[in-house]
Formats: structure tokens, C-alpha cells, sequence
């Protein structure tokens, strides 16, 4: 089994100091929706973001990378075995758990009509109640599993290829998932860190990579 787990994620409702924010109001009503349950995007809320929180924009409410992330993974050979694990801790200590029947939707925008419903309620369900996400206050270390080897990739770890690091048939991987800077929980102390490249990379492009590695040693 592979578990991926995205830590520190830029995932999260608009603040509740940007509510009464022109730009936030304005957007919110255009789209229909209430400004309190809508979900932070630095594409459409950039300037937004600055007058906040001042050199953030580049990395704060990016939930298009988990759009793409979440579409690549699902995609896999390894995914439509039923051998791959997807979890989310976002800054603020949420985990989001998906299933993994869970089908995250091609057009962006139903995704982001989805991650608000998601962050506002704590789930998403099928008609007969079956819970295809849920959303809970928990820290990341919450994800560390025992008996199976946790593995953490930056750019700051050691230099190893996918086929080093991918040894074991119980992988528990961990992911930025930011766009921009480094993680802010206390990561580096408790895990073992490797860079797969010199520079770095999307993380949908390390799952990918590390996806490959992993399907490579099961055969499949």
C-alpha cells in the first residue's frame, strides 16, 4: 500500500479577517455565493490576499494545485488498483480523508463548489450516505504509521532516486503541499527527508514520480 500524504497544504475557506474585504464581496456575490463559506484562491483573490497578509499571495489559496494533483493520482494504475491512499493535513490542522471510489470532478470549478461544501459541513456524500471525503481537526503527525516506513520529500533531503526510495511495499510518503516556500510544521525532526530532483517540483509531479517507482515494484 501507498499512502500520500499533502502537509501543510494552502487549502481553506477565505479568512474571516478578509470578509469584509471589497474584492472578497464583490467576487462572492458575482458567483453566487456567501463570502464566509467560499473557498481562499489566490488566482481571483491576489490582491485580496497582499492587503492581508502581505507577501503571501504567491503561496496562500492555491487549490488548483490539489485540482491537478488529485486528478493525476487518480488516474494511476496503482489508484484503479485500489493500492494507493490520498490524505490532506492543511495549515490550519484539518485532514481531509478521500475515499478512494471518490472521483474528484475534470472541471475546476465544480472541484472548488466541492472543497467549500467539504470544509463547510466536514464531508461529502453520495445519495446513500456514502462518505466519499471527510474533513477533521487533526495535526500531521497524526498520519505517521507504525510498520510501515514514513518517508518525507523535499528539496532539502537527501539526494536519492524514486527506485532507492521506493523499496518497501508499505510506503508512507509525505508532500508539501505548497507552491512556494517550505513546510511550517516540524516535519524535518520526525522523518527521514529525500530530494528526488535538484530543483523542485510541482507536487503533482512527485506523486507522479513516486507513483511510477512504486507501480515499477509491485509490476503492475
Amino acid at each position: 500500500m501507498l499512502n500520500l500524504n499533502l502537509i501543510d497544504s494552502e487549502l481553506e475557506l477565505v479568512p474571516e479577517k478578509m470578509w469584509d474585504d471589497y474584492q472578497i464581496r464583490k467576487i462572492a456575490k458575482n458567483n453566487g455565493k456567501n463570502y464566509k463559506g467560499m473557498l481562499l484562491d489566490s488566482n481571483y483573490m491576489h490582491s485580496a490576499i497582499d492587503r492581508y497578509f502581505p507577501g503571501m499571495s504567491n503561496r496562500m489559496g492555491r487549490p488548483d494545485i490539489f485540482h491537478m494533483f488529485l486528478n493525476v493520482v487518480q488516474d494511476s494504475i496503482l489508484n484503479r488498483k485500489g493500492l494507493l491512499s490520498v490524505r490532506i493535513h492543511t495549515k490550519n490542522n484539518i485532514i481531509i480523508r478521500i475515499d478512494q471510489e471518490t472521483r474528484v470532478p475534470k472541471s475546476y470549478n465544480r472541484f472548488a463548489g466541492l472543497m467549500e461544501k467539504l470544509l463547510v459541513s466536514g464531508k461529502t456524500e453520495t445519495p446513500d450516505g456514502k462518505i466519499l471525503m471527510s474533513a477533521q481537526e487533526g495535526k500531521w503527525d497524526e498520519l505517521l504509521e507504525k510498520g510501515m516506513k514514513n518517508i518525507l520529500l523535499s528539496p532539502k533531503g537527501v539526494r536519492r532516486s524514486t527506485s532507492e526510495i521506493c523499496v518497501e511495499k508499505d510506503l508512507n510518503v509525505f508532500i508539501g503541499g505548497f507552491s512556494d516556500g517550505d513546510f511550517t510544521s516540524d516535519v524535518y525532526s520526525q522523518i527521514e527527508s529525500f530530494s528526488i530532483f535538484d530543483n523542485e517540483l510541482t507536487i503533482w509531479t512527485v506523486a507522479w514520480k513516486i507513483i511510477g517507482a512504486y507501480e515499477n515494484i509491485l509490476n503492475l
